[in-house]
């Protein structure tokens, strides 16, 4: 015997199974990225509108519109890498 091991033939269901797993795991990392991106363009837009200011890169508004452009589209890019479910 030469001492290789053939690897272990996967099933549809077990696939699928892993797929599902899978995609509901970068589901949740998108939908943990998205309250904070909505919440840095609240800080960065509607509050300096609510003390009636006009400049929203004042006091850290830049910053948070910074954070809301790489958050967003970072949730966006893991939705991309789900796996196909059939």
């Amino acid at each position: 015997m030469d001492g290789t091991v053939a690897p272990p033939v996967r099933s549809a269901s077990g696939r699928e199974h892993r797929a599902e797993r899978c995609s509901e795991g970068l589901e949740r990392a998108a939908t943990l990225l998205s309250p904070p991106a909505i919440a840095a363009v609240g800080i960065a837009v509607i509050d300096p509108l609510a003390r009636r200011r006009l400049d929203l890169f004042a006091d850290g508004g830049r910053t948070s519109l910074i954070a809301a452009i790489v958050l967003h589209p970072m949730g966006q890019i893991m939705i991309r890498f789900r796996r196909p479910e059939d």
